[in-house]
């Protein structure tokens, strides 16, 4: 099968590329604003690519705000700074809503 991501003409009843790497890992990307805000959010395109430097990266994909940049890129793009974790066994249960957060930090 040739397939063109862009056409989006397979016929499947799933999109072929969201299979692709399977299973894939999840990252919990926390990032801080300026504003001292923290996020945390999931991300399935998120891997390991290098080991030497330690290298991970993750994909944002557009988001909704008016610069069209999800809150996570847009914070590690203002301060330089991001930290990712693995999802765990203990949270393979949790709904989105009960993990995805954002609060004041106590300074």
């Amino acid at each position: 099968m040739f397939y063109e991501p862009v056409k989006n003409n397979h016929g499947l009843s799933k999109n072929p590329f969201n299979s692709l790497v399977v299973p894939r890992p999840i990252g919990w990307i926390s990032s801080i604003d300026t504003e001292g805000i923290v996020n945390l959010a999931p991300y399935s395109f998120f891997n390991a690519v290098c080991y030497r430097p330690p290298t991970v990266m993750f994909a944002s994909g557009p988001g909704s705000g008016t610069d069209g940049m999800k809150d996570s890129l847009r914070n590690i793009e203002d301060t330089g700074e991001f930290v990712c974790n693995l999802a765990t066994w203990e949270t393979r249960e949790k709904d989105e809503p009960d993990l995805c957060f954002s609060f004041t930090q106590n300074r």
